[in-house]
């Protein structure tokens, strides 16, 4: 229970304030997207950078951790455009936003702040790991969604893809971070402290920007699909993944437990911006994503009392 309380409730409570600054009108709808570029542009970069670029090239070159999570997301991906076939009646860009939101979770805003907490810095490795991962989910759904909608030509993601890593800080940090890293070269002192000054805002900004971000979200539509894209992310998305990294692929319990802990994460944003773009299950997705976030205090306090977390 003293991992619940020292773990869970102080990053949820977070969210909660960010939650009640949007819907108090403390902060405006402009104010919140500003409040994530930051986030975005100028927090968590010079943290990544500065983390990555001290760790050891050995710890970032898990390929069994990837490949197992990396397996688990497109299981439930698949699993969850099956389930809503057979369920509702969707059309096929439908289906897809079901999947992506089944197998996606919100890394950036709280896995990667959650396994910091957890673990120290050394639980941002396999989140960074992940987040670089989810990528190549991205490429499959706009390729997917290109073809349902006859937007495009399937191989024009390829050039999609390089350049969403090419403009996204988030990854960029992280490859340039390994790049000076491997030059075995120490920053500068002058430069190591401000990027970790500056970086200290970045985990607990990342969680009140997601409450802050969760305020302008409706809950609408069919609760249908949304209920759905909520249990299958919640419950069995970690399940399946606990299943891959403990009896298929063995990992070490630190990286079996960054990688359960993580894909028990809720529904992430992407997914609405992802269904807006394309005009397919957006009620579903804004729906998903407050719904899954509510509940997912008490699906990862569940899991952290049953995992009992331990520091590599």
């Amino acid at each position: 229970m003293s991992v619940v309380l020292t773990s869970v409730v102080p990053l949820f409570a977070v969210v909660f304030l960010g939650w009640f600054a949007g819907r108090a009108r403390f902060l405006s709808e402009a104010g919140v997207k500003a409040l994530v570029a930051f986030v975005f542009n100028f927090a968590m970069p010079p943290f990544l950078f500065r983390l990555m670029a001290g760790t050891d090239l050995a710890e970032i070159a898990q390929w069994a951790f990837v490949g197992a999570y990396a397996l688990g997301a497109l299981l439930m991906f698949a699993l969850g455009v099956a389930a809503a076939a057979l369920m509702f009646r969707l059309r096929p860009a439908g289906l897809i936003i079901q999947g992506f939101g089944s197998s996606f979770a919100n890394g950036v805003l709280l896995g990667l702040p959650l396994l910091l907490w957890l673990f120290g810095e050394q639980g941002a490795v396999p989140a960074l790991l992940i987040i670089t991962l989810d990528v190549i989910l991205f490429a499959i759904v706009t390729m997917l969604l290109e073809i349902t909608g006859r937007r495009a030509a399937a191989h024009r993601v390829l050039g999609q893809t390089i350049r969403a890593i090419a403009v996204n800080p988030i990854i960029m940090a992280t490859f340039l971070g390994i790049a000076f890293g491997l030059t075995g070269e120490a920053l500068p002192e002058v430069v190591d402290r401000t990027l970790g000054f500056i970086g200290q805002a970045a985990p607990p900004t990342a969680l009140f920007a997601l409450g802050a971000t969760l305020s302008l979200r409706k809950v609408a539509g069919n609760f249908g699909p949304a209920g759905l894209m909520v249990g299958l992310k919640l419950l069995v998305h970690p399940l399946l993944v606990w299943v891959l990294v403990t009896q298929v692929i063995v990992l070490e319990p630190f990286w079996a437990q960054a990688a359960v802990i993580f894909s028990a994460g809720p529904v992430g944003a992407n997914v609405f911006i992802f269904a807006q773009h394309y005009e397919a299950g957006v009620e579903s997705a804004s729906s998903a994503i407050v719904i899954s976030t509510g509940f997912a205090m008490i699906t990862i306090s569940a899991l952290l009392l049953m995992l009992q977390p331990i520091a590599p």
